[in-house]
């Protein structure tokens, strides 16, 4: 087999792990829909809310498109507190002495966080949407989820970035998951236009997940032609692809640091 043969098996067989561990022990049916669900639908209907309150209905449509598709953004960002549980529970020696990088395990175990995103944030668009007024793109609909999935996939690649970090420093987990989302929220375009900020926080802006993916989105829902939302989508998927490169270098130190100073143990944390 192959060594990408070999990889792809590894993440098949770790997301196969992660989904039932997420479906049996994180989440019923019954807690996702009255809990989480219910939750993110309550939270873009805020911010439409929000945007009724401006006296704008394009407000209300920004403020909606841009927290609906945040909520998607948002579950990636589990993975980088759900990764520390492979140290708690011990299997990240085992990982890390495994002849596949851990960040293909770890990738995959977290998988499920993708699709829980889509599925809770194209949920919010479809219920909201209609309460306020928001017209929904029905006949764009294929080239909605695509894009929605390559932004869910791109921040993927963020999380598991700094879920490198984290586990060196198991405590920190829910505060850079926290930082990290409202850092998103704040400056790639979801509640206030990029517009409106210095030239350095745009240029920052350029480089975060979600930016570029969610402008895309945006112009879906404007009618906008194929070239320009393929061009952010391209731009989205390049800094996709940045994240993923530097989470693969995150790793690999991981490792190292690890093997050197023994810190590779069971969190105290």
């Amino acid at each position: 087999m192959s060594r990408l043969g070999h990889m792809l098996r590894v993440l098949g067989w770790a997301a196969l792990v992660g989904f039932r561990d997420t479906l049996g022990a994180v989440y019923t049916v019954q807690s996702w829909v009255l809990g989480l669900f219910v939750r993110m639908v309550a939270q873009v209907a805020f911010f439409a809310s929000l945007g009724q309150l401006l006296g704008r209905q394009a407000d209300v449509e920004f403020l909606l498109i841009g927290n609906a598709i945040m909520v998607s953004t948002s579950s990636s960002f589990t993975v980088t507190v759900a990764t520390v549980g492979e140290r708690d529970a011990g299997t990240l020696p085992l990982l890390v002495a495994s002849p596949t990088s851990p960040l293909v395990a770890l990738m995959g175990r977290g998988a499920s966080f993708v699709p829980n995103g889509l599925i809770t944030s194209l949920g919010a668009l479809a219920i909201v949407a209609p309460l306020y007024d928001v017209s929904l793109p029905w006949a764009r609909l294929p080239a909605l989820l695509a894009l929605l999935t390559l932004v869910t996939v791109s921040t993927y690649m963020t999380a598991t970035f700094l879920a490198g970090f984290v586990l060196r420093s198991p405590g920190t987990r829910r505060t850079v998951s926290n930082v990290a989302r409202l850092v998103m929220m704040a400056f790639c375009g979801v509640s206030v236009p990029l517009s409106v900020y210095p030239e350095v926080v745009r240029a920052v802006a350029q480089v975060l997940p979600l930016t570029h993916g969610l402008k895309a989105i945006r112009e879906l829902f404007a009618g906008a032609g194929a070239s320009d939302i393929l061009g952010d989508a391209g731009l989205e998927a390049l800094v996709g692809g940045g994240w993923l490169l530097l989470s693969l270098a995150t790793f690999r130190w991981l490792a190292d640091a690890g093997r050197r100073d023994g810190s590779i143990v069971f969190s105290t944390a």
